[in-house]
């Protein structure tokens, strides 16, 4: 596999895995996977999160991280089971240390452009503007792209199927995808194959930037 960052910025679509039951965050997983989705992000909230990243990383071609940190000892942990990269909502100075001192890929989250560009002087190798959906969606990433366009920028919450390609187009590096993939419904049911068929409606959705017209 290319470097982690490097894959990110490739395959675009980064697939969030929020369930209550460890076997159904693996159902999830295996269904996402199927669809076509190649970067997986495991929530801390998920029951033995760093087993089902032990699990994960031995697949092929699949890059797993580990989401929705609050402190430094999760993520050492999850870098340790083999996550390639951590994900938090906020900047933390101390998760972004035990990350680069073990070789993570870092994503933190920022909702203003102060935080934008202290993220950015930090290091933060991906900046997750989030809730993007309640921060102007598309034309505020637009907008950031246009003044800084050296910034790798991931949109989350909100992101779905009529917008993210959208949020690609206006410049953004990758989009962190939750609940259009998997919402609580759809796992409370056990429609894997529901979650299968939404992540084929994204995986091809994108795929059809590459077609020359």
């Amino acid at each position: 596999m290319d470097e982690p960052l490097k894959f990110i910025e490739e395959q675009k679509i980064i697939a969030v895995i929020r369930a209550s039951e460890h076997a159904d965050a693996e159902a999830i997983a295996k269904a996402l996977i199927d669809g076509g989705i190649k970067i997986i992000e495991i929530s801390a909230n998920v029951p033995q999160a760093t087993k089902l990243i032990e699990s994960l990383v031995k697949l092929d071609q699949i890059l797993v991280g580990f989401g929705s940190v609050t402190d430094p000892e999760q993520a050492y942990r999850a870098i340790n089971s083999g996550a390639k990269y951590v994900s938090c909502d906020y900047t933390d100075k101390n998760i972004f240390t035990v990350c680069k001192n073990n070789n993570a890929v870092v994503i933190q989250g920022s909702a203003t452009v102060t935080e934008v560009i202290e993220a950015y002087n930090l290091g933060i190798d991906l900046i997750k503007i989030y809730p993007a959906n309640f921060l102007g969606e598309v034309p505020f990433l637009n907008g950031l792209k246009r003044s800084f366009p050296f910034l790798r920028l991931a949109p989350s919450g909100g992101v779905n199927l009529d917008n993210f390609l959208d949020y690609i187009k206006a410049g953004a590096t990758a989009c962190v995808i939750s609940r259009s993939l998997c919402d609580k419904a759809t796992i409370r049911a056990h429609q894997w194959s529901e979650i299968t068929e939404r992540a084929k409606q994204f995986t091809q959705k994108l795929e059809s930037l590459k077609v020359p017209r």
